[in-house]
């Protein structure tokens, strides 16, 4: 499984292998992931990296590579969970706009990919060198492992029956065939996958991950925050635990020195006494917690001085119970026609300090035969273009269901556009909706002529569509009502006039 090089560089490449221990092999790989580099791509980030050169003998045989001359390491997180298919190349960026351009040289590309992880801070030995085809645990080895290539679905349908979960060499570079396809099929919110890209050529080049299926049904994504120094965002738990947090001070070398070493420390919401946290991993920037807080990262120097970016601090916080109440406005005066609900949450304490505010909503409607969802959950608190009727809401921390509660019962004052009283039990009457809790209301009905035909009780069964016990005719009729205004706190009296169509 090698893919075509030049003779030149296979023999030197062998050459190198000859005097090179597997043991020596061995180490250099149970301690090279460590130094593996945060990596994101989407719509708004297409990111470049610079390759590495002067490391022709690499790592020996893993996975599908026979060979992997000057490896580079990186690792992505998952946001948005689906599936992700990304496009691996490789060049020579001779006007350094991170851009590949049409003259600008494309260099082989190769690539091994293990996941998922729970963090990128792993024992690299943990990384599978090789695959087990058979599935038995014994005698796994980097000869059965197959190229993507050859094989799209082999590392798709978990054949590896490893933590490999992708491998490609292009394998014909000399005509022009120097993009990789990495594919993870179904990845999880929260997930790390760890990536080890070669470059074959020895030249100096940047590296670019894009991921191509962005814009298909059921796309997954990868998280950017990653990219930024610190511990990242603020995590919310809904009572799962433990969870598992993680930070990086890369600097910005040779200037400005990285973290080679941390401390974390943590204070309860709301306060600021910090108390260190023993280590048991030997001062590693990742940590599992049992328990909300604020946790502070502090990373140091070879020389033990704190590095730029060093302390930062994100809040844990179990969001159970994080909704006290659900209580709402509605933006538009009674007989609008359509109507904005809004929510609003009432929240604990905790919640409010800590700034946490991902919540999302959804409405609920009375159909005659029970209330029924109307409106989806969804990330805004206002729900548009609602008419009159019977309505809750029902409010929770984002993907979290224990959290939810519900508002009392809405009642929107309304009209019906037409009624049928044709007998059949269905529109037989017309009366005002959602009016009987206004024994003051007064009630009008006219013809088009502007006669009285029927004034009606609040509450009261409405009118049948007669007057003087004879059908009236299929018509427009007319309508006025005086009630208090539920909208105004002080109830104010208002009148209201409409229509509606009687249909035989």
């Amino acid at each position: 499984m090698k893919k075509a090089k030049t003779l030149p560089q296979i023999l030197l490449f062998f050459s190198i292998l000859f005097f090179k221990s597997t043991f020596f092999y061995s180490q250099d790989f149970d301690v090279a992931c460590r130094g593996a580099q945060p990596f994101c791509s989407d719509a708004s980030r297409e990111l470049t990296f610079s390759n590495t050169i002067g490391d022709m003998d690499g790592l020996g045989e893993i996975g599908c590579l026979n060979t992997t001359p000057n490896p580079s390491w990186y690792f992505i997180r998952i946001d948005q969970p689906g599936k992700l298919v990304f496009n691996i190349q490789q060049w020579i960026d001779a006007d350094g706009d991170s851009v590949l351009d049409k003259r600008e040289r494309q260099l082989d590309v190769d690539f091994v990919a293990w996941g998922p992880f729970k963090t990128s801070f792993i024992a690299c030995d943990i990384l599978s060198k090789g695959c087990d085809n058979n599935g038995d645990g014994d005698n796994i080895r980097p000869a059965e492992c197959v190229n993507n290539v050859d094989d799209p679905f082999y590392y798709i349908e978990n054949s590896d029956n490893t933590n490999i979960v992708d491998c490609s060499y292009a394998r014909t570079p000399d005509d022009d065939v120097y993009t990789e396809t990495f594919t993870i099929p179904n990845a999880l919110s929260k997930e790390y996958y760890l990536i080890l890209i070669t470059n074959f050529a020895n030249e100096e080049g940047v590296i670019q991950l894009q991921q191509t299926n962005l814009d298909e049904p059921n796309a997954g994504t990868t998280d950017c925050a990653i990219l930024e120094p610190g511990v990242g965002p603020d995590i919310a738990t809904c009572g799962e635990y433990p969870v598992t947090i993680e930070g990086r001070f890369p600097g910005d070398p040779p200037d400005v020195p990285g973290a080679v070493s941390f401390r974390w420390a943590r204070a309860d919401v709301g306060t600021t006494n910090f108390i260190d946290i023993p280590d048991p991993e030997g001062m590693v920037p990742f940590l599992e917690v049992n328990t909300e807080g604020v946790y502070r990262l502090s990373g140091f120097d070879s020389s033990g001085n704190q590095v730029p970016d060093s302390p930062d601090e994100l809040v844990v916080l179990d969001v159970s119970n994080a909704v006290v109440s659900v209580g709402y406005a509605i933006a538009e005066e009674s007989f609008a026609g359509s109507y904005t609900i809004t929510a609003e949450v009432v929240t604990t304490p905790e919640i409010e300090t800590a700034g946490f505010d991902n919540f999302e909503y959804s409405l609920y409607r009375n159909l005659g035969n029970g209330f029924v969802e109307y409106r989806s959950y969804q990330s805004s608190a206002a729900f548009s273009n609602v008419p009159p009727g019977d309505y809750f809401i029902r409010a929770r921390y984002a993907n979290c269901p224990d959290s939810e509660e519900r508002s009392e019962i809405i009642m929107i004052l309304g009209y019906p556009k037409y009624f049928t009283p044709n007998g059949d039990g269905f529109h037989d009457t017309w009366s005002l909706i959602n009016i009987e809790n206004q024994p003051t209301a007064q009630i009008y009905i006219f013809d088009r002529y502007g006669k009285l035909l029927k004034q009606l009780r609040a509450g009261g069964p409405g009118w049948d569509g007669t007057y003087n016990g004879r059908n009236m005719p299929s018509a427009d009729y007319w309508f006025r009502v005086e009630f208090n205004e539920p909208r105004d706190p002080n109830m104010r009296r208002r009148v209201f006039a409409g229509n509606f169509s009687l249909i035989r």
